[in-house]
């Protein structure tokens, strides 16, 4: 879990790192599910294009939920018709891949980076975000480009203590504090991070929320997904992120304008390491989704501009 998630509503004394730490715990031991490593460790790729440069792209989300590759980066398809060849691994747990275990941003580290080959153009969605980061880090010379996706990288805003005093930084560290304290079982802990995430526009649920609502039985185990998940440090975060900006790679934060903290904290990120900061308009977390033909005419004009 968020090691930051100490500095939850700082200065206003609702909450304190030892309350975090007891209602995760609590949590926790209500959790029964957990992820069984598979047999194969291999990971499955798909890939759509005939050619052109390569783009690894690096799904969100949790073990227990809909998703990988092709699922999340469906509306990125026609940047296959425009020359890129596009590279979706479903992480382990997902699609194809067997599951290695709690979800893993240190852990997927390693196999992104393998897989960047001589070079690729890199992009990460949430959870994902904070992989591609780390990735880049330990191969920056095989990365043409990173974009991330309002990445889940709001404990790298904890490395500078000044930041805590801005409102719209508070409000991006309690995107999950806030969701943990107000919960009273996983499954209640899922349904409020979920429904955090935005709308659909039309004031229904976001698609993280609305498949909790069309499969409840599915919010215990996405709950105790993302209590187990392994989750970088915010030294390690902030290395990483020092070391990309250090090899020149051209970096670009994508945020959707729903949330004044997932803006508020990508504009800080991108301002740490030197990068781009662009607000895609979309109602949800799930910009390249919601929104993918405004996210596709960015996307292909930033990596043509790095190549």
């Amino acid at each position: 879990m968020y090691p930051s998630l100490q500095y939850l509503l700082q200065g206003r004394g609702m909450i304190t790192k030892d309350a975090v730490i007891r209602k995760r715990q609590a949590l926790l031991e209500q959790c029964p599910w957990q992820p069984t490593p598979g047999t194969s460790g291999s990971i499955n790729i798909t890939e759509w294009g005939q050619g052109g440069p390569a783009v690894l792209m690096i799904h969100g989300g949790v073990q227990g939920g809909l998703g990988g590759g092709p699922v999340d980066f469906a509306g990125q398809r026609p940047l296959a018709e425009k020359g890129w060849l596009l590279r979706l691994p479903d992480r382990p747990g997902f699609g194809e891949s067997a599951s290695r275990g709690p979800d893993d941003q240190l852990g997927d580290s390693l196999w992104v980076a393998e897989e960047l080959g001589e070079a690729s153009h890199l992009i990460g969605h949430s959870f994902g975000g904070a992989i591609a980061l780390l990735a880049a880090a330990r191969r920056p010379e095989a990365v043409r480009s990173l974009t991330l996706i309002e990445p889940a990288l709001q404990p790298m805003l904890t490395t500078e203590p000044l930041l805590l005093l801005k409102s719209g930084v508070r409000a991006a560290l309690q995107i999950v504090g806030e969701a943990l304290m107000k919960a009273e079982t996983p499954a209640g802990f899922a349904v409020a991070f979920a429904e955090s995430l935005g709308t659909d526009g039309n004031g229904g649920p976001n698609p993280s929320a609305e498949l909790l609502i069309k499969h409840p039985e599915k919010a215990e185990t996405l709950g105790c997904a993302v209590l187990r998940a392994k989750i970088a440090m915010p030294e390690e975060m902030r290395k990483a992120a020092d070391t990309v900006a250090k090899a020149d790679i051209p970096v670009a934060f994508v945020s959707g304008g729903y949330s004044a903290g997932q803006d508020a904290g990508c504009a800080e990120m991108a301002r740490m390491m030197g990068a781009k900061h662009v607000v895609i308009p979309s109602p949800n977390h799930f910009i390249q989704q919601t929104s993918p033909d405004a996210f596709n005419v960015f996307t292909d004009t930033f990596m043509r501009e790095a190549e």
